[in-house]
């Protein structure tokens, strides 16, 4: 008889074992990391400083201290200031709460959720990316965030967080076509716009660009999302 489950690896109690809650334990805590699994943010090579017990991480690719070793698996904050770590298996899904998004293991990587996931690489994903942007000086200000090259653009949204001043209102566009996601937005706190266009392919890295109207940007913080299409063939790029 094995030791252990054949997908989530979950550990059998066997006969005439001695410390059988030891074993349970284990079980249980596997179950309780992977089912309806949630973790707060994918990639940390560094064990936070006072975790709450329960809370969860994905480790990077380069662990220190108590996780080193444990390269892309799920450590959880165990009671008693230690760690309990699972080992993901191809094609689990949790949630990202850094960045909202569903992301799945791969076999090797994790990666944001796909709408089509290959064996061979290849995937169609809906993606986004999110910048608060200051724009505390100038005409114009291009955001550090960018439509990556070979990517379908299907919106680009924004939400004004601190009030602009200097503008009487602004455009959402790129260089060259300023207002190509809207224009004359509002500049007071909580404006929104969600500036959906027809799908553009874009073949070269973007930055988006919020241009003012009716004088230069002198204060204000715009949160700028686009999401978009990101297709790959089975290579990487």
């Amino acid at each position: 008889m094995p030791n252990n489950t054949g997908r989530l690896l979950l550990p059998y109690i066997l006969q005439s074992q001695s410390q059988k809650e030891v074993t349970h334990n284990d079980a249980l805590n596997i179950l309780d990391v992977l089912i309806q699994a949630v973790v707060q943010e994918v990639g940390l090579n560094t064990p936070p400083g006072s975790p709450t017990v329960g809370q969860c991480w994905v480790v990077g690719s380069s662990p220190t201290g108590a996780w080193a070793g444990k390269a892309s698996q799920i450590a959880q904050a165990a009671d008693g200031g230690g760690w309990f770590f699972v080992a993901p298996f191809k094609r689990l899904k949790l949630w990202n709460e850094t960045t909202d998004e569903y992301v799945m293991f791969d076999g090797t990587n994790w990666v944001s959720e796909g709408l089509l996931l290959k064996e061979t690489g290849e995937y169609l994903r809906v993606e986004h990316k999110t910048e608060d942007v200051t724009v505390n000086t100038g005409a114009f200000k291009d955001t550090t965030i960018q439509i990556p090259d070979r990517a379908i653009v299907l919106a680009v949204n924004v939400r004004v967080i601190t009030a602009i001043t200097g503008a009487t209102s602004y455009g959402i566009g790129v260089a060259g076509d300023t207002t190509r996601y809207g224009n004359l937005i509002g500049t007071a706190l909580d404006s929104t716009n969600i500036g959906i266009t027809s799908p553009l392919a874009y073949y070269a890295n973007t930055a988006i660009r919020l241009t003012a109207n009716g004088g230069n940007f002198t204060g204000g913080v715009i949160r700028t999302t686009m999401q978009y299409l990101k297709p790959r063939g089975p290579w990487t790029w």
